[in-house]
């Protein structure tokens, strides 16, 4: 019997195998976090996403927010009083919601646990200037979770991030560079411009002397 426990035959391949399911546990826990941050990621692209998508054709909300185009047409048939009112808030908000939930759909590896919460707002900073928020919150189950429990954590993670887009309305942009070189051309000339910032410069020094 002594010289039975003594051998050790076999040995080799006990620790061989006692460390491959080390490796293999360490791997799946490592793959299991990189899911886990891959989602967080995820949700965050697709706040910021959203936002900059809506916002650069809210002016035209029937436009698809997944190519971008707007029409010349549909340009030529706006309304001069579109931001009156709450419909282009309205439509907005409700693109915002179909775009994002179908971007998290198409790019999630894990598994939701419940559908995702996405709150639209549109707040108004001038007149016919505002800029889109948009907080998406969800709920995921994470791929290969199980690994995670072994560590204290869960397998269950509720995600949340906000993006922010300045609403863009390209007839507002033309009409006004339109309307600036129409008057700096037709009412004050180019060289009483130059003259009048030359003047501004020359005080700007002066004080930078007197100070």
């Amino acid at each position: 019997m002594k010289k039975f426990f003594q051998r050790e035959d076999g040995a080799m391949m006990l620790d061989g195998m006692i460390a491959m399911l080390v490796t293999i546990l360490v791997m799946v826990f490592l793959m299991s976090l990189g899911f886990l941050f891959y989602q967080q990621w995820i949700v965050s692209n697709v706040a910021n996403d959203t936002a900059s998508r809506v916002a650069q054709s809210y002016a035209y909300p029937n436009t698809d927010p997944v190519i971008g185009y707007i029409d010349v047409e549909l340009m030529d048939h706006v309304s001069l009083f579109r931001y009156m009112g709450d419909d282009l808030e309205t439509e907005n908000a409700e693109k915002a919601e179909n775009y994002a939930a179908w971007a998290l759909q198409l790019s999630s590896l894990a598994y939701p646990v419940s559908p995702p919460q996405i709150d639209v707002q549109v707040l108004s900073d001038s007149l016919a200037r505002r800029h889109i928020e948009v907080t998406v919150q969800a709920e995921y189950k994470i791929p290969l979770g199980g690994a995670l429990k072994y560590f204290g954590l869960s397998d269950t993670f509720t995600y949340e991030a906000t993006g922010y887009g300045v609403c863009m309305d390209l007839l507002d942009y033309i009409h006004t560079v339109d309307t600036v070189k129409t008057l700096s051309e037709d009412t004050i000339s180019s060289k009483f411009l130059g003259t009048v910032d030359s003047f501004l410069s020359m005080l700007g020094k002066l004080k930078e002397l007197v100070t």
